[in-house]
């Protein structure tokens, strides 16, 4: 498109008037008529320009609306009057560079909205007169009545007297707060910044419910340990001054006593430090082994107290996985663990080990006809030093380690256990462990 100066418009304007006063002369027309002609040119002229201008006016008008509308893809059309085209070129250059640096900033901010919506924490940003700005999706999951499409102010969302007096709190003082609050059964820390330069602030409620168990289990840990070493300290502190109160009796009894409950000592200890090393530094040492073989050998080792018990011990196994790489000596603590579990409470019956396989897996059941667990307590059996039924537990000999020593066996192994039971009728124990290639796997 021929473009034009302003400039040059206006001398062009102007020579045509002087053409038109110069033929008027040369022709001696009358005055009036040159003045006529002469307006006439200098009227069009002004519409001509006036009409360019306009049109310029309009077309950046209508662009500047869309634009703040953030339809950053428009552009100023190229004008005839070239000073007007240069300042168009530039303003759609500084257009093309603010539309890269809104399309990075959007970028970074869908990556920031799903950085903080992955976080487990509520988060949520109020400004200076309570209005929440923004919050993230597990805020919207504790507080469901939040509309992130409005702005609403924090006392029509939180309803927690608790966590409202913390909120008012902040806006009292702008230092930053740390506290620890109770809000629908969980436990939470809640935390408090302040952003001066902005007037916002920052609220996070951290879940500390996994601590708190943590912190309950260590005691209950501590608890029960005590009870279990004083019973037998007990015991054998009691017979002992017996015996040296009475020096003349025979103290067959008493030593067979005594010796019990040390054993029962020696027990424990064994078990502490197992798990222990399971829970720290323990490594497998992996083989591929015969199942038939490896469950032989269990029976063999189980067979005395099987037959005490006057129980029988039926094993099926699937055929289809006659081998398994697992480290057979950690795995046979396994099944030895929750055979003499499944011994202690079955006083008539069977105890059955079944395998099967489902994709790569291997699964075994361990089940019994023994009396069960309550429902209750299924959650927790696993956990160390946990007894369902303490008063029958005691005169099991059970240390109340076993199934904690299996749980971290298994998973050592990348597999999981699970229990089922029903009282009266027995429970089953069931194993999935991965089945692996020795050679190629190093998983482990």
């Amino acid at each position: 498109m021929r473009k034009y100066h302003f400039c040059t418009l206006l001398l062009i304007s102007y020579l045509l008037i002087l053409l038109s006063v110069a033929i008027c002369l040369i022709l001696q027309a009358p005055l009036w008529l040159t003045i006529l002609i002469a307006t006439a040119i200098s009227l069009f002229a002004i519409w001509f320009l006036n009409s360019s201008v306009q049109k310029i006016k309009h077309s950046w008008i209508n662009t500047a609306r869309n634009i703040a509308k953030g339809e950053y893809k428009q552009h100023l059309k190229d004008v005839k009057i070239e000073e007007a085209d240069e300042v168009a070129k530039e303003f759609n250059q500084m257009l093309e560079r603010l539309e890269e640096v809104i399309h990075h900033l959007t970028i970074h901010r869908q990556e920031l909205r799903l950085l903080l919506n992955s976080i487990e924490d509520a988060l949520w940003a109020q400004d200076d007169e309570g209005k929440i700005i923004w919050a993230n999706e597990p805020f919207q999951n504790l507080f469901p009545a939040y509309d992130s499409s409005q702005k609403p102010y924090y006392q029509e969302i939180i309803r927690h007297p608790e966590l409202l007096a913390y909120l008012e709190r902040t806006d009292a003082s702008p230092e930053k707060q740390i506290s620890e609050i109770t809000l629908q059964n969980h436990s939470f820390l809640f935390s408090c910044s302040l952003n001066q330069e902005a007037k916002r602030k920052i609220f996070i409620l951290h879940n500390i419910d996994a601590i708190r168990q943590t912190e309950q289990m260590k005691k209950d840990f501590i608890v029960n340990l005590a009870h279990e070493l004083r019973t037998p300290m007990t015991a054998i502190q009691g017979f002992t001054e017996a015996m040296l109160a009475s020096p003349e009796q025979d103290y067959t009894r008493y030593l067979k006593i005594i010796l019990n409950h040390s054993q029962r000592l020696n027990h424990l200890i064994g078990d502490l430090e197992q798990l222990i090393q399971l829970e720290s530094t323990a490594q497998l040492e992996l083989q591929n082994i015969n199942l038939s073989t490896f469950f032989d050998n269990i029976s063999l080792i189980l067979e005395p107290e099987i037959q005490e018990k006057g129980l029988n011990l039926e094993i099926n196994l699937d055929p289809a996985i006659p081998r398994l790489v697992c480290d057979p000596f950690r795995l046979e603590q396994v099944f030895i663990n929750l055979v003499q579990n499944s011994l202690r409470y079955t006083d008539k019956g069977y105890i059955s080990i079944k395998s099967r396989k489902e994709e790569n897996k291997v699964i075994f059941e361990v089940s019994d006809t023994g009396t069960g667990i309550a429902p209750e307590h299924l959650d927790r059996i696993f956990e160390r030093f946990y007894v369902a039924d303490p008063s029958r537990s005691r005169s099991r000999n059970g240390t109340g380690l076993g199934l904690a020593i299996v749980k971290h066996i298994v998973l050592l192994h990348h597999g999981e256990i699970t229990v089922s039971s029903t009282l009266g009728e027995g429970t089953t124990f069931i194993i999935t462990l991965p089945q692996i290639n020795l050679e190629f796997d190093n998983e482990f």
